[in-house]
Parts: structure tokens; sequence; C-alpha cells
């Protein structure tokens, strides 16, 4: 993917209005009003709030080599009405999926919740009792879908019979199914869960897929077909999860790379789970799932990442309609507003799997017949509607309708490449940094990027943190080094290293660097002192990316064109007012300041750190390579285009005292 997923989302947020119902995270810390620590708390694994932003989306990683992503696509209910039917069968079942087919297959595998039986010779009706033509089974095939939930309140409108049918036309759809067994295999050992098998790029991973229900309307399941969800299959008294459940999702767990479930729970045309829903999801995140894919409400319901020891569990409460018509509750429930929901999936190069984050394209019902994307233009309340829900208020993660934007697979994290810098790129936690100028939730234009962040300038690697103490995941820009903190929720996931601070050291030696405050904030402080430095800053990213400012106006030279320049120093950065530019009031910001390409002036971590007795750890205990360390030194120099003999001294320095701090290690 490259950028043209962030691209899509900007025209997102300049047509899609927010309004008054969400609300908004701030892009930066608020402007020097206090100190704060370069590495900021954990915040709380989960929120207790799901109308906030979700702060721990997405999970991305390094984005290093190796990485191969993988995509899972979601819907919801799939249970069309009389008219949705009537359509279909005048001009085809493929009509229905027309307009979302090219999003469902741009992923690796595609999902839906199968609402209804499919029993030829028996009249095709909705509600409320749901039969289908078969055709419908074939025509979701094609249109991308391969595994759908057959656990749900509507399975049984049929009968066993209808749900034996049911089984063997999707069979022979090529749809593989979990939720239900036909009336033969009642009396035998059910299959505990669905493996799934996604390959990409020669590399594959299994899933264990399970699926379940609340209840079945009421209507008898007399050889038990159906999985059960709670304790209790009635409507409003449902209990706990049952232990069966707990225990399939733990089989899966052992047996699988990933887990997902899909639980037909919770109460109709509610926006807010049920507080059933919240325990049952904990439950069955501490069982071991990984994907939690919620239906049943006909409404969107929000997303959230649940917290155990650690690892994470990406749930949403309800997907809401996939295709019916229901559009006689839209006006208060917005049951004809639904997503595709994509799923990341990261195979990492030392062949831990775990899921990477979200994206969704909105979706609506059309004509009371098929759903299609939402344009862009003139549909600002469903916008607004699925961001909240979607806990994406800036819209960072909505997929652009326009199925020509689509690239061959739609990646859940994206690569941002550069024509200005085409041997490297920026991908993962670390694209999604730069992309919202540390924010982690507000996308900006690329070239905003580059003026803040510059061109990569080389590979991700492992180097040690700015408190010296760890290794980390480390990027570097033409204008800052990177450091990524996966523990950490946004915008702390990604931090900017000091090397402001450093490079201030090295050009004016102080025996304190002190940070430059104001007490309000206000324009009559003199904390940032050029009127232009203050907007810059207060537009591109304040003391999140920039960090305090340690320094005065000052006037350097500037070494490509010997032109004398005012200048100031911030803890992350240096700014710069463009000779001859900075004095035309009508130019644009980005015209009159600059950011100092530090990164080509920064002495390095071994250097910050004064060759710190001892190897670093890399946060799980092990200690650096000596060797690693050292061509890290010397790669990042080279990449720099550094040839400076002082550079290269310290370096040499820093092999000296590596190998004695190696020899000295040695039992």
């Amino acid at each position: 993917m490259k950028h043209g997923f962030f691209a899509s989302t900007l025209i997102n947020v300049a047509t899609v209005g927010i309004g008054g119902m969400v609300m908004l995270l701030a892009a930066g810390a608020p402007f020097l009003t206090a100190p704060a620590d370069q590495t900021a708390a954990a915040m709380p694994p989960r929120s207790e709030n799901l109308g906030a932003p979700l702060m721990w989306a997405n999970m991305c990683g390094a984005g290093a080599p190796g990485d191969v992503q993988f995509t899972f696509a979601a819907t919801g209910d799939t249970f069309p009405h009389e008219t949705i039917q009537a359509v279909a069968e005048a001009q085809g079942y493929d009509t229905l999926f027309e307009q979302v087919r090219p999003f469902l297959q741009a992923a690796d595998e595609a999902y839906t919740n199968f609402d209804g039986a499919m029993l030829a010779g028996s009249p095709y009706t909705g509600y409320p009792v749901f039969n289908y033509n078969p055709e419908l089974a074939a025509a979701l095939s094609r249109a991308g879908i391969r595994v759908v939930s057959t656990a749900n309140n509507h399975i049984l409108d049929r009968g066993p019979e209808g749900l034996d049918a049911t089984l063997e036309v999707l069979q022979s759809a090529g749809i593989l199914h979990h939720g239900a067994v036909p009336t033969s295999a009642s009396n035998q050992p059910r299959p505990t869960y669905l493996p799934l098998t996604l390959s990409r790029d020669g590399v594959s991973i299994t899933i264990g897929f399970l699926s379940f229900t609340w209840g079945t309307n009421g209507i008898p399941d007399p050889y038990a077909q159906v999985n059960p969800l709670w304790q209790s299959n009635e409507y409003g008294q449902q209990g706990a999860i049952r232990q069966s459940v707990l225990d399939a999702i733990a089989q899966a767990r052992r047996e699988t790379d990933l887990v997902v479930v899909a639980a037909h729970w919770g109460y109709e045309y509610q926006f807010a789970p049920d507080p059933s829903q919240v325990e049952g999801a904990a439950q069955m995140a501490a069982a071991g799932a990984d994907i939690i894919l919620g239906a049943q409400s006909h409404t969107l319901q929000p997303v959230d990442v649940l917290d155990t020891g650690g690892r994470k569990t990406l749930v949403i409460y309800s997907l809401a309609n996939f295709i019916a018509d229901q559009a006689a509750f839209q006006a208060t429930s917005f049951s004809d507003t639904s997503v595709i929901f994509y799923v990341g999936i990261i195979r990492q190069a030392d062949g831990q799997v775990r899921v990477s984050g979200y994206r969704y394209l909105p979706t609506m019902m059309t004509d009371h017949t098929r759903p299609i994307p939402i344009p862009l233009q003139g549909f600002d309340d469903l916008h607004d509607h699925v961001r909240l829900m979607m806990r994406d208020f800036d819209g960072l993660f909505q997929v652009n309708p326009d199925p020509a934007a689509l690239d061959e697979y739609l990646d859940v994290c994206p690569t941002l490449t550069f024509a200005g810098a085409p041997h490297h790129h920026i991908g993962g936690d670390f694209a999604q940094h730069v992309m919202t100028l540390g924010s982690g939730t507000t996308p900006h234009p690329l070239t905003e990027a580059i003026a803040v962040f510059g061109h990569p300038i080389g590979p991700v690697g492992q180097e040690r943190s700015g408190d010296c103490q760890r290794l980390v995941p480390v990027l570097y820009t033409e204008r800052q080094r990177l450091e990524l903190h996966p523990e950490q929720p946004w915008p702390y996931r990604v931090m900017g290293t000091q090397i402001g601070t450093e490079v201030y050291r090295q050009k004016y030696p102080v025996n304190e660097v002190q940070r430059r405050l104001d007490g309000n904030g206000d324009e009559d402080g003199d904390a940032i002192a050029n009127p232009l430095f203050r907007q810059f800053y207060q537009t591109y990213g304040g003391t999140t990316v920039f960090g305090y400012p340690i320094s005065g106006e000052l006037v350097e030279t500037d070494p490509q064109t010997g032109q004398e320049q005012t200048v100031q120093y911030f803890e992350r950065a240096r700014f710069e007012l463009v000779p001859g530019q900075s004095e035309q009031a009508d130019k644009p910001l980005l015209d009159r300041v600059r950011l100092g390409l530090l990164s080509h002036e920064y002495a390095g971590i071994e250097a910050q750190c004064g060759l710190v007795s001892g190897p670093p750890t890399d946060g799980s205990g092990g200690a650096a390579s000596p060797h690693s360390t050292a061509a890290g030194i010397f790669q990042r120099l080279d990449a720099n285009g550094v040839r400076g003999w002082q550079n290269w001294v310290l370096a040499v320095g820093g092999l000296v005292v590596i190998a004695y701090t190696a020899h000295r290690a040695r039992p």
C-alpha cells in the first residue's frame, strides 16, 4: 500500500464534516504549560468510554522487512427481506453485491453472518421467518464471501430440514461455515472450530473460526444443531458465557495462529453494547480470542481493544446489517448504515502472528435493494455516525469509496513511499506517526509530513532508546530520530529522540539545557521567540513532535548556502527562517519556515549516551549484539552521507568501547 492509503483518508476528511456528536483529540500537548517526560507512562489498556477515540488503534509495529500482512474483511447480517429478494429474482442475485464486490475481493478472506434458511421448494420469504433462493449463496461466493457464521436466531426459520439444506447449499457454493451442524451429525462430536488458511507471498497463517448465538427466536432445536453462546437461550435472560464456548476458544488458541469468534448477541437497535456483551467479550478474550465479531443489533456498535495480560483482542460489538431492508428504522437507529470491517493480521519475520488493527468502508442500503459504499458528498450524518462507532473521528482508517483507488490488497497497515527517497520507505506505526504529525489520529497531507519529518534515510533498525536503557526499533528521517514503543497507546507509541537538544549541545557547549516555558502559552509569552516559529509549532505538531524550546533566537550560517539565518532550537527540532522568504507575508508558512536536517548533524545515540557501561537490553532481557551495534553506527553514518573526521573518530571510539565491553562480558 502506497501513500494512497492516507491520500484517500484526506479526501474523506476534507469533504465529510465531523459535526457536534464527536469528541476531538488534540494534536499535541497543551501549549507550553508544564514539563513532561520524553516517554509518558502507559494509559489504561482499554477505554472505559466507548465514545472516546480508540488510542490503541492501530498496532502495526515497526513495518520491518519480513513482516507479511493479511486482511480479514467482516460484514454484518445477511438477511435480505422480500423487497430485496424480488429485485434479485428479476435482475439476478449478483446485482445485490455489484457495488461492494471489489471491496470484498481486496481482502484475503471475507465473512458474513448468514441469517436465514435456503430450502428449495419452500416459499421464499422475508420477515419474520426468512427463506431464500439457494442462488443467494452462489452470488455471495462470487462476490468474495468465503466463510459465514450459521449460529444466529434465524438459522432455524425452516426448522432442522431447512438448516440441513442451508448447510448443503453453502458447501456446494464453496462457502465454509461454522455455528451449526446437520442433523446427521448431531449425535457426533461437533467441530470445535473451523480451520481457515490464509496465504500471501508464500507465507501462510491458520485461523480458528468459531460461531455462537444467543438463541433461535424460540424455535425449537430438537437435535441441538446450533451452537449456543450463553447459559440461557432466552432473549434478555442470557447469563454468562457457557464453559463449552470458552473451552472451544482455548482449544483453537492452542492449535491455530489466530482465533476469530463470531458472536450473535445483544439487543436490537441499541448503539451501546449491553454489559453482558462487554463481560462476555472479556471472558472470550481471556480464553484466547484475538478477534470478536458481533452481530444481532441491526445497527453498529463500537469497536474496542481489550488487554489480557498484554495480549490484545480486537472486538466490534456489532457489525449491523450487511444486506437487509430495515429502512423504517434508519432515522432513529441507522439500520441501513453499516461497514465492511477490515481486520489486519501480521505474521512477523520471527513467526509471531498478531492482530494489527482495522480499517472500515462505510456502507448503506440504497433503493431498498443493495449495499453500496457511502459517497463522500451529501451524507455527513452517516459518516459522523460510522466514525463515532469506529472511534475514528477524523477518518484516519476510513477507506476511500472509489474502487479505482483500491490496490490489489487492501492492507490495514500502510507503507509510505517517496519519490525523493526511492530506496527507503516508512511502514507500520512509524507511517501512522508521520502522516498524523504525531497525534496518531488526525491525518495530514504528505507534503506537511515531509516538511516536518523529511524523507527516510535508512531502514528501521534496533538501537538504544533515548534514555539509553534498552533497544527499540528506530527510524531515521532527515529531521528526526523516531523510536517505537509498542507497549504505549497513541500519541506515545512513536516518540522522537531529543536530537535537537543533542545538536544544540554539540554547537553550544553548556552545562545544562533548560526548557523555556511561558506560564500561559499566550501571544505575550516569549518561550517561542518568533511569531512564525510559534505558528509553525502550533500548526504542525506542538510539544508531541517538537518538544519544548531550549534556546532563544540565534543567528547561524547555513552550511549549504553560506547565508545567515535565524534559528531556534527545540528538544526535537531546529526551526529556521528561510532567507529571502520569511519576510514575504504572501508566502505559505511552509515556504517561510523550515526545519533543520538534524539527523545529518546528530553525533549518534552512542555519543548521546556517553557509551554507557554495559550493553542495553532489547526489552526482553536480551543484550544487544556488539557487532550489530557497531554495524549500526557505520550504516547510519553512510546513510546520512557523513564524512567529517570528527564523526568517524566518534564511531571508532565507540567500536573500541564496545569491543572492550564485550571482552569484559565474556565468562
